[in-house]
C-alpha cells in the first residue's frame, strides 16, 4: 500500500528475501499487512524458489521481483533496495511475523537525524514449542537484551535503514552467505566505519518462526560461530571480542566456550586417574558463574523444568561454537 509521503508519515519500503518459505511466507506478508503504519510498499525478492513462496506472496498485492539462478539473500537485497521508493528501508526475513506497531516504531526511531538504522529483537514468545527452537530463541533475544544501545553491526531479520545511508555504503556485500550469519552484520561494520549511528531498540519486537531439531541446531551453531570468527579476524577484532565480545556474543559466551572444552578435557582426565576431579570441579564451578545470568533468565522465562532441559542444548552450544569458531580464525588466517 503507497500513499502520500510527509516528513512524520515516510514512505516505508518493506524487502523481504525469499527462498522456499512457502511454510513461513503467509503468516509474514499477513502481519505486515495489519501494520499499524500504512504508508509502505512491499516488495518479495525471490531467490529461485522452486516450492509455492511466490504464489502465496501474489495473494498480498505486492511488489515481487525475481533473482535469476539464485544469487543469495544479499542479492535480493539489494536488488529490493534499488527497486525501492521509500526513503526508509526495512530488511525482514520471510520467517518472521512482525507485531502491528512493529513498522511505526521503527519508522519512530528514524525520526531521529542523528540516527541512520535500527535493529530490533525476537519476541519471547515463540509458537515452536520444542526445547531446542525455545533456547535458541531465548538466547537470541536474550544477547540482544544485553547489548549496548548503539550497536555496529545490523539484523537481516528486522532491520530499518535509512535508504541514503544504505545506498552510500553500497549495500548488502553479495559474496557472504546467511547461513555464516555474517551477511547482515558485516553491513553493520561498514556503517560504523563511515561513522553512520545504529540504535538497538528492544521496543521493536518479531516472532521468529525459525524451527530448529538437534542437527539442524548443530549444524547452525557450527556454521554462524565458523562464520562470526572469520569476520572477527578478517576486521582485527579477534583478540578485542573476549573481553568485550563480537556483535551480539557476549564475553562470557565466547569465554564459556573454551572453558567446556577444559571442562571435557579434565572429565577424560579424572576417568582414566590422571587428575583430581577437584580441578573438575572448580571448571564446572566457573562454568556455572559464567552462565548463571543466562541460567537464571531461562527459568523465569520458561519455567526450572523447561531450564533443566535446555542445560545440555547450553552445553553443546557452547562445544559447537567452540569448534567453529577455532576453524572460522583457520579460514581467516589462511586466506591472507
Amino acid at each position: 500500500m503507497i500513499s502520500g509521503e510527509t516528513k512524520n508519515n515516510p514512505l516505508v519500503s518493506v524487502i523481504i528475501p525469499v527462498k522456499n518459505a512457502e511454510r513461513t511466507i503467509d503468516s509474514c506478508l499477513y502481519a505486515i499487512k495489519k501494520s499499524n503504519y500504512k504508508n509502505f510498499e512491499l516488495i518479495v525478492v525471490n531467490d529461485n524458489s522452486v516450492d509455492k513462496s511466490v504464489e502465496i506472496a501474489r495473494k498480498y498485492n505486492c511488489k515481487i521481483l525475481k533473482v535469476e539462478n539464485g544469487q543469495g539473500a544479499n542479492y535480493a537485497r539489494n536488488l529490493g533496495g534499488k527497486s525501492a521508493s521509500g526513503e526508509i528501508l526495512i530488511f525482514i526475513d520471510s520467517d518472521i511475523v512482525v507485531q502491528k506497531d512493529t513498522i511505526e516504531k521503527i519508522v519512530d526511531t528514524l525520526q531521529d537525524e542523528n540516527i541512520d538504522a535500527v535493529v530490533g529483537v525476537y519476541t519471547a514468545k515463540h509458537r515452536n514449542e520444542n526445547i531446542v527452537s525455545q533456547y535458541k530463541n531465548l538466547w537470541i533475544r536474550y544477547s540482544y537484551l544485553k547489548s549496548s544501545p548503539e550497536i555496529d553491526w545490523l539484523f537481516g531479520s528486522i532491520s530499518g535503514i535509512k535508504k541514503e545511508a544504505f545506498q552510500k555504503v553500497g549495500g548488502f556485500n553479495i559474496n557472504l552467505l546467511s547461513r555464516k550469519g555474517n551477511d547482515d552484520i558485516e553491513l553493520g561494520k561498514r556503517f560504523s566505519q563511515e561513522k553512520f549511528n545504529i540504535i538497538l531498540n528492544s521496543e521493536i519486537e518479531v516472532e521468529h518462526l525459525k524451527k530448529y531439531n538437534l542437527w539442524t541446531f548443530i549444524k547452525n551453531e557450527f556454521d554462524r560461530s565458523s562464520g562470526f570468527a572469520e569476520l572477527a579476524f578478517n576486521l582485527g577484532e579477534t583478540t578485542h571480542s573476549v573481553k568485550n565480545g563480537f556483535v551480539n556474543v557476549y564475553p562470557s559466551f565466547i569465554i564459556s566456550t573454551i572453558v567446556i572444552i577444559l571442562a571435557t578435557l579434565f572429565l577424560i582426565l579424572v576417568l582414566v586417574g590422571k587428575l583430581s576431579y577437584w580441578y573438575l570441579i572448580a571448571v564446572i564451578l566457573i562454568y556455572l558463574i559464567l552462565n548463571i545470568k543466562f541460567i537464571n533468565y531461562l527459568e523465569q522465562m520458561r519455567g526450572l523444568f523447561a531450564m533443566i532441559g535446555m542445560l545440555p542444548i547450553l552445553i553443546i552450544d557452547h562445544f559447537v561454537c567452540f569448534i567453529g569458531s577455532v576453524v572460522g580464525t583457520l579460514k581467516g588466517l589462511l586466506k591472507r
